[in-house]
């Protein structure tokens, strides 16, 4: 399933997905425009037994390139990544946002917000 994509102001996007009960989630920003990455912000429903969420970059450069920008704290019912000063992605290139599976009926749900360019 595809995130739900929201422009606003001719400017910004924002990305947003729900996972199943205990099942992992990822979404992907889209590599066909260059943007900035502003924020990203993954919510459990409860508190979570997970390894931690991880931000990362998939170069279009290859795979030599792929890096993960953050990991957050395990077990957080709230990540919350702000990358200061906010990130340039290339067009090609693509933020991965990966939510652990939380447990027995436990959900999580991925915001990412961009800056277009």
């Amino acid at each position: 399933m595809a995130p739900t994509r929201k422009e606003f102001g001719g400017k910004y996007l924002r990305l947003t997905e729900a996972s199943a009960a205990n099942t992992a989630l990822s979404v992907l920003t889209p590599a066909d425009v260059p943007y900035r990455l502003c924020w990203v912000l993954v919510k459990y429903s409860a508190a979570p037994t997970q390894a931690g969420v991880t931000v990362e970059l998939d170069a279009g450069a290859g795979a030599a390139f792929d890096g993960v920008l953050t990991t957050g704290s395990a077990n957080a019912q709230t990540t919350v990544y702000l990358p200061d000063p906010k990130i340039v992605i290339a067009e090609n290139d693509i933020i991965k946002v990966t939510a652990p599976a939380g447990g027995a009926g436990i959900t999580s749900q991925i915001s990412i917000y961009v800056e277009l360019l």
